[in-house]
């Protein structure tokens, strides 16, 4: 099966989450960064500590301790299958089947509407691996390949590209002219430079890229990637 990938923006949705174990928290942990409407894990047992601590720090966050119910699909824009009961996480995603609710089941990956990918996240950058379900073994290790290469300098490094972005964009130069500069920077050393906190060579080489209007915010950029003592 070839899957269609997406990155979806979670603003204003709302979650389901069936089943609180191990799996459904990590469930939960990926979708509250990505500032939902709400998300509800419905699950017969307590909540473990963790999913615990998360539930009295997000308001957006809620429990409902008891069995799954054909009702709590109503409304859902986005549902995880996520118990340990084969026969359970079938339901959920029969009922939503029925009311057209995408649904990923943890269990039958196949069986549901959609697959999560490995992932690496580094702030605003975010690198999926998928095997379609083919091997998930093999998206983990090229995960972990991806994390090491791909490090929290790349989060500064983002924000950074972000910022000159925007910036340049407003000056209303030439797409041609403006397109040279991102790809310079792009294929430039300033992910290294960032990881070893060498400002200096870091002013020096966006000195070198960006044009003149743009060089009295050079240092503001580089504070913000290297931090000054």
């Amino acid at each position: 099966m070839r899957y269609y990938p997406l990155l979806l923006d979670l603003t204003g949705m709302r979650c389901l989450v069936v089943g609180g174990g191990e799996v459904g928290l990590r469930k939960v942990q990926g979708l509250l960064p990505c500032s939902p409407a709400a998300v509800t894990v419905v699950d017969p047992a307590e909540p473990g500590p963790e999913l615990a601590a998360l539930l009295a720090s997000h308001d957006n966050l809620t429990y409902e301790r008891r069995p799954f119910a054909e009702s709590d699909a109503q409304g859902a824009q986005l549902v995880f299958a996520c118990t340990s009961s084969r026969e359970v996480n079938a339901r959920v995603g029969e009922v939503c089947r029925q009311k057209g609710v995408p649904c990923n089941m943890t269990d039958a990956p196949e069986a549901g509407s959609f697959v999560l990918p490995a992932s690496v996240t580094r702030g605003d950058l975010t690198i999926t691996v998928s095997t379609g379900g083919a091997s998930p073994a093999l998206s983990r290790v090229i995960r972990q390949d991806l994390e090491a290469r791909y490090g929290e300098e790349y989060d500064a490094l983002t924000r950074l590209l972000a910022g000159i972005r925007a910036a340049l964009l407003d000056l209303g130069r030439p797409s041609g002219e403006n397109r040279e500069v991102f790809r310079a920077l792009a294929t430039s050393r300033l992910a290294s430079l960032i990881k070893a906190k060498d400002r200096d060579a870091c002013l020096e080489l966006l000195r070198a890229v960006l044009p003149a209007p743009l060089h009295p915010r050079i240092g503001e950029w580089c504070d913000d990637c290297i931090p000054t003592v």
